[in-house]
């Protein structure tokens, strides 16, 4: 019989115990929670979107009135959070959302909601990105305003990391969308898609860990002109898989 040493056995639990961790929660179809409102577009199309996806149940809420629901125990009923709203929701909510994150939801972030919690400086942590009203120092640097360059504009998308989960396959694509600049990035995000169109901000769409949960936000998605696109499509449902922590779909 060979020998085999302490620390071998450490490290075949440890990367047992690895392998367990990054299993799925929950089995069978995806849990999502998708907030709407704020926006002045046609929920019905955008949550149409979802009907797309037949291995998730998704439940829509209307913010900020069903806000309180964002609260620690919504894990147990949600694998992760579709946000598109643009709402201002009360410093007890955003405590009670805070600490829900915190246990490991999954959140995918869409678009205007990063204007969502007005006056909650956590909320950029969690987002990790922030549009900036007027010119704003975070962190010592100065940032912003945020500006618009239109609503339909042709906006090449590059995918900045062929690796990771999300866009593992994906290929490059345009899209006509809301382009904006500006803002507030936080440095250390995890960039996954890119553009090098000059009126719209460089990181489309970027990864943050916030406690134990997995965030991702991507900038797209203004109306029916990148709804309709199927690329917006993959990287919604792409992002809430790797949000959930499931497998990509084959």
């Amino acid at each position: 019989m060979k020998h085999v040493s302490i620390a071998g056995i450490v490290t075949v639990l440890a990367l047992g115990a690895w392998a367990q961790a990054e299993e799925p929660a929950t089995k069978g179809k995806i849990r999502v929670l998708v907030t709407l409102a704020g926006h002045g577009f046609d929920e019905k199309a955008f949550a149409a979107k979802f009907d797309k996806m037949p291995d998730l149940q998704y439940t829509k809420i209307q913010m900020p009135q069903q806000a309180k629901m964002l609260k620690p125990g919504l894990e147990k009923d949600f694998d992760v959070i579709v946000m598109f709203d643009w709402a201002k929701t009360s410093a007890e909510d955003n405590r009670s959302f805070g600490e829900l994150l915190q246990r490991g939801i999954g959140l995918v972030s869409m678009h205007a909601n990063l204007l969502s919690h007005e006056g909650w400086d956590e909320w950029r942590k969690v987002v990790g990105c922030k549009w900036c009203l007027k010119e704003t120092e975070i962190d010592g640097k100065k940032h912003g305003p945020t500006q618009v360059a239109g609503f339909n504009v042709p906006i090449k998308v590059s995918v900045a990391d062929k690796e990771h989960p999300i866009t593992r396959g994906l290929a490059d694509f345009t899209i006509a969308d809301e382009a904006f600049k500006g803002g507030y990035v936080a440095p250390d995000v995890h960039v996954v898609l890119k553009t090098d169109t000059p009126t719209c901000q460089p990181q489309v769409a970027f990864t943050v860990q916030y406690g134990k949960c997995r965030v991702f936000y991507c900038m797209l998605g203004h109306g029916p002109a990148a709804w309709n696109n199927p690329a917006f499509t993959d990287v919604l449902d792409r992002a809430i898989r790797w949000a959930a922590r499931r497998a990509p779909a084959e």
